[in-house]
């Protein structure tokens, strides 16, 4: 009977234990389960804000004050306090009490440009009433008001006539040559029905306004021009080959500086052999050459691998890219995470790689968006928003200076961020929104703090994310390219004027200048001085 008993005890405790050991499995998968839910709203959450909220990276203060982390508190209030005192304004005289809008500012009209015609036009009494003023007022000055006035554009047709000479009889030295007519002027397409003015214009049109090809077309036939989209298209294929020397100089530019940055974007071409027309291809941007003369490149691609700019950086596998200067020590590259990037920076001839602060902050901020409303984000947000005063605070200096002001201010800062990540990485949901940007920061830290050691280096790659701007908006326009041809004359054409914009020119100015010049440009000296960095808006008239 004992045996029995403990028999029956030993099977009710194998049962007790299975089904403890099921309970947490269950519990453990519920627990699991909740955690995705909580991922899944987290990443709806972050999809609206990113639809309908507001796109700035800011966090507004009433944010702020949903939290009350004491370490939080204080490092916010230590920002706030910096910036105030840094930019804080001017007293103001003390509004009356009963103004119901006296803290509102004002609305204040700009004045208009200075550099614009004025045509002046006078208002004045009529004649009778000036009659009954008579002699006892007299004019004293006038009431002056500015409006800006547009006058339509006007199209025009240049007319070149070419001298022809005929010899007055058979006796006349090398009459055997028959008439002589004078040599036609240089041209940049010569056989194009537009001048050089015009295809300048359908090109800042397109690459600059994102005015696709078709709606030019109507607007041409608006003022009863005809002027087919396959004319104009031909025309932006066929400047690839006049322009051809004057690229070759601008791509060895973009490598004289001590810093290339890379970044890319996806595009559709049709008509790319062996491919269907709904893969993507890709255009890749690199911004380079000397502070005072920047280059912006634009390289089209069928791919996103990494032997792409491999190859646009170290030509058939040379171990120094072939623009690089005698005695050149070779560059750094900024670009965000992707992984291709990494590969690049192993060459020889990179000296280090620098990623992107504003990548790492915008997860942070995403994370901060989050239906839970923790201070960790927020907190990671206002440390890096401190690293981001102090490069304001030396944007005007050299890069020596620079150096020494980063070592000085954020490489304390840098230190601060490390511990944080460190010590929430191990309290945070990997799979969450935090929990992601953690490691996405603490995977490129080594690259992240590059910039303490060359001054040249940027905190972020946003300079070439704003040159990729412009072809993003235009691609929302114009969709795709209709062949390879013609995303080759996007490249380049999208080159020079994001290159002129960020020399300081305009790029309608810039390109009218250009097309001019160019088909009388002979010498490499004559062809480099027409290059953006090496003119001013003065030089273009």
């Amino acid at each position: 009977m004992a045996a029995q008993l403990q028999a029956y005890e030993q099977q009710l405790a194998a049962q007790e234990k299975a089904y403890l050991c099921e309970t947490r499995k269950l519990e453990e998968s519920a627990r699991q389960k909740d955690q995705r839910i909580e991922q899944l709203l987290d990443y709806i959450q972050l999809l609206r804000q990113k639809r309908f909220g507001a796109s700035s990276e800011r966090l507004s203060k009433d944010q702020l004050q949903l939290f009350d982390e004491a370490e939080l508190e204080a490092l916010i209030g230590e920002l706030e306090a910096e910036v105030e005192q840094a930019a804080a304004p001017e007293p103001a005289a003390p509004a009356k009490a009963d103004a119901p809008d006296a803290d509102k500012p004002k609305p204040k009209r700009r004045s208009l440009p200075a550099h614009l015609k004025r045509v002046e036009r006078i208002i004045d009494l009529a004649d009778a009433d000036k009659a009954r003023l008579g002699d006892d007022w007299v004019l004293i000055g006038y009431e002056e008001a500015e409006q800006l006035a547009v006058i339509a554009r006007q199209y025009y047709v240049v007319r070149t006539k070419r001298a022809k000479y005929a010899p007055v009889n058979d006796q006349v030295d090398v009459a055997e040559q028959g008439v002589i007519i004078a040599p036609r002027a240089p041209q940049i397409l010569p056989k194009a029905i537009g001048h050089s003015s015009l295809i300048a214009a359908v090109v800042t049109a397109k690459y600059v306004d994102g005015i696709p090809l078709y709606r030019q077309e109507k607007g041409f036939a608006r003022e009863h021009i005809e002027l087919s989209r396959q004319t104009m298209s031909g025309w932006i294929v066929q400047l690839n080959a006049p322009l051809a020397p004057l690229m070759a100089l601008l791509k060895q530019r973009l490598f004289a500086g001590r810093v290339i940055q890379i970044d890319e974007t996806r595009l559709q071409v049709l008509n790319e052999p062996g491919r269907e027309n709904t893969q993507h291809s890709y255009m890749w941007v690199y911004r380079g050459g000397p502070p005072d003369k920047p280059v912006i490149w634009y390289q089209y691609a069928e791919s996103k691998s990494a032997e792409v700019p491999r190859e646009f950086l170290f030509p058939s596998g040379a171990t120094d890219p072939p623009h690089l200067g005698p005695g050149s020590a070779g560059f750094y590259i900024q670009s965000d995470g992707y992984a291709v990037y990494h590969l690049l920076a192993k060459e020889p001839s990179v000296i280090g790689h620098m990623a992107c602060f504003a990548h790492v902050r915008r997860k942070f901020f995403e994370a901060a968006q989050s239906r839970k409303k923790t201070g960790a984000a927020h907190q990671m947000v206002a440390l890096i928003g401190k690293l981001y005063q102090i490069e304001r605070a030396i944007k005007a200096a050299s890069p020596e200076e620079r150096k020494v002001a980063r070592t000085q201010h954020a490489a304390p800062v840098l230190e601060t961020i490390k511990a944080w990540l460190d010590e929430k990485v191990t309290h945070t949901v990997p799979g969450g929104l935090l929990g992601k940007a953690i490691h996405y920061a603490l995977n490129l830290w080594p690259v992240l703090t590059t910039y303490l050691e060359d001054g040249h280096l940027e905190i972020d790659n946003n300079l070439t994310e704003n040159a990729i701007r412009p072809f993003v908006v235009g691609r929302n326009g114009w969709l795709f390219s209709g062949s390879p041809q013609g995303a080759e004359a996007s490249a380049t054409l999208y080159t020079l004027v994001e290159t002129a914009k960020a020399c300081g020119l305009e790029p309608h100015a810039y390109l009218t200048y250009l097309f001019e010049h160019l088909p009388t440009a002979r010498t490499p000296e004559a062809l480099r001085a027409l290059l953006p960095g090496n003119l001013t808006m003065q030089d273009l008239g």
